[in-house]
């Protein structure tokens, strides 16, 4: 991405967003400190390289920071938390937008606690998949 000419700021943040798996880093990063380990049993479908990788970009953009707390974890640095609110906004009023446009009644989603057990957030990609560009 660094090689790539942006024209504009919403050109630069597209480019993030429209990666393929960055924005959903970019949400668990930002819901709570996480482990690698972690970090692959919410996101399955990445191998354990190439969620190395993606974590290294993100680190590049300083969304991620470059190194990880005390407890092994990865997390997002304060420009990564301004851009995951803004990604969170986006991806609501988007899907709101999508459903009025389809007649179709928006589903209220809540975040769960940030203390909820890794079990509960597996169940929460989701209703997240509707949200952000997710492929699983």
């Amino acid at each position: 991405m660094s090689d790539r000419k942006f024209h504009s700021g919403i050109d630069y943040s597209l480019s993030i967003l429209q990666e393929k798996w960055q924005p959903t880093l970019v949400f668990w990063l930002g819901f709570r400190p996480l482990t690698l380990d972690e970090l692959r049993q919410l996101v399955p479908k990445m191998s354990g390289d190439e969620l190395k990788a993606e974590l290294a970009k993100l680190q590049n953009l300083r969304i991620a920071n470059p190194i990880k707390d005390t407890e092994n974890c990865y997390s997002l640095t304060e420009d990564g938390k301004d851009f995951r609110q803004m990604m969170m906004s986006l991806s609501i009023w988007g899907k709101q937008q999508m459903n009025d446009n389809e007649n179709k009644r928006s589903v209220l989603v809540i975040e769960p606690e940030t203390d909820a057990k890794l079990s509960e957030l597996i169940k929460y990609n989701k209703p997240l998949r509707d949200y952000i560009n997710y492929d699983e």
